[in-house]
């Protein structure tokens, strides 16, 4: 029995050195530890032009986690980055690494749950909060390629953000007749969530989640782009044309999107090189009924839907952008503004005294649709408005294959509402030169083909 108990409090003796020890490994190593994250937080801050504030950080490597219970970062009078406790957890891979070389690998493998995110635009004096927020990366990254997106986008990444809450402050919100309990319903919402990548074998930058919303409105977009790294023609500026082929491209440049150049070096520029987007967005207006200000007198909405589907590359010329694909699907409903007292004037004058002729303006849509169909090269168009001015109907088509679009056929049915708008018809038939053709319901018809910068009328 008592070598039984020498033996047993041998053991257990080996067992507190040793539990000692690891414990003690593991205090050095995160005292370590918390000093260089300190010194690379600082350097990285200090290298993007952001002054350390306040760094709190406590670490155990045993456990693979480094808690941030606080940081502080402000870009002179432009930003502000602030965190409040925040659990970043490592893989064991990384850990091992550091304890041999006293750095951590380039390939990242990381998760944190952050309790509070802030980002203030001190230019625009507002500020976003994301509160509860798990975030993960996946990715190749270290302080070189950070200063470099050419470098960047050698290697694949994976970002992930879901916040259980988030809002948006803006302290002048009043100005726009917002109350205090609305602004509190359309700044705050209970989901937001996005997920993006990039793989560097296909030059695919895409992000297949992105959500955001609340009880007034519902905004769903994934995207998937093509940015490549194409070398800068340095002749570009020393070039000389003469001043008819100098006009034809500065007109080919205003009739298209041009080239989007996302970064650029003294040989290297990265360009947007494809683009296809999907987004849904609805705004339930019932929030958004405003108070009189210095824009309007009434203000308000009861539906706004758009969808969108997007296809766009770069021409072969890498100078501006085809549209392969664009529907676009667009309602509204109940639609309510009045103008306030200036602005009315100045309505006034530009309609030559017609319309807001007592210096108030309204306009009530009951509802306004447009829906739009393009694939490459031919469209159609749908446009349906019904208000108290104006009552309209339009159906076209177009071919989009040239430098400016061609309306092969349309047809604009419309009906004055009141005296004054027909007065504005009055005149425009007048500028035209000729009369409109109306049936007996009193419906305008106008037919109209040809390039849409020089319509032919019927």
């Amino acid at each position: 029995m008592k070598k039984f108990l020498k033996k047993a409090s041998i053991y257990l003796s080996l067992l507190l050195l040793i539990a000692a020890a690891v414990f003690g490994l593991n205090y050095f190593l995160g005292q370590r530890l918390a000093r260089d994250l300190e010194a690379d937080i600082e350097e990285i801050a200090a290298e993007n032009n952001y002054q350390l504030r306040y760094l709190s950080i406590n670490t155990n490597p045993l456990l693979r986690r480094v808690e941030i219970n606080g940081l502080s970062l402000l870009k002179s009078s432009e930003q502000s980055l602030e965190i409040n406790g925040a659990e970043v957890e490592f893989s064991w891979q990384q850990i091992f690494n550091y304890i041999k070389e006293r750095k951590f690998l380039d390939k990242k493998d990381f998760q944190a749950e952050i309790d509070k995110f802030t980002f203030y635009d001190l230019k625009q004096n507002n500020n976003f909060n994301f509160y509860n927020t798990n975030l993960s990366y996946q990715g190749i990254i270290n302080s070189e390629s950070l200063k470099d997106p050419l470098q960047l986008m050698k290697n694949n990444h994976n970002l992930s953000i879901l916040s259980e809450e988030f809002d948006y402050d803006y302290p002048y919100y009043r100005s726009y007749g917002i109350s205090k309990d609305n602004w509190k319903r359309i700044s705050s919402f209970k989901a937001f969530a996005f997920k993006g990548s990039y793989q560097s074998q296909d030059n695919e930058l895409s992000v297949n989640d992105f959500v955001l919303k609340n009880e007034f409105i519902d905004y769903e977009l994934d995207f998937a782009s093509i940015i490549e790294a194409v070398a800068r023609d340095k002749n570009d500026s020393q070039v000389e044309t003469d001043t008819e082929t100098r006009e034809v491209e500065l007109e080919k440049l205003e009739n298209n999107l041009t080239k989007l150049v996302l970064y650029k070096s003294e040989e290297t520029e990265l360009v947007l090189k494809e683009l296809k987007s999907n987004y849904d967005l609805e705004i339930k207006g019932e929030l958004a009924n405003m108070s009189e200000n210095e824009f309007f007198k009434e203000f308000s909405f009861s539906n706004f839907k758009l969808l969108s589907d997007l296809e766009i590359y770069l021409d072969s010329t890498n100078t501006y952008y085809q549209f392969q694909k664009f529907d676009l699907d667009l309602d509204l409903k109940e639609f309510n503004l009045k103008l306030a007292e200036s602005l009315s004037k100045e309505v006034n004058q530009s309609t030559f005294g017609i319309l807001a002729q007592e210096d108030e303006f309204s306009v009530k849509i009951d509802s306004l649709k447009y829906q739009q169909q393009y694939s490459n090269p031919q469209g159609k168009i749908d446009f349906e408005l019904i208000s108290n001015m104006i009552e309209a109907e339009l159906k076209a088509e177009f071919n989009y294959s040239e430098e400016i679009p061609y309306l092969s056929n349309s047809l604009l049915k419309f009906k004055a509402k009141n005296s004054s708008v027909e007065q504005l018809l009055m005149f425009a038939q007048l500028l035209y030169g000729e009369q409109f053709n109306q049936d007996e319901e009193g419906y305008y018809y106008l037919e109209s083909w040809g390039n849409i910068d020089d319509l032919n009328f019927e």
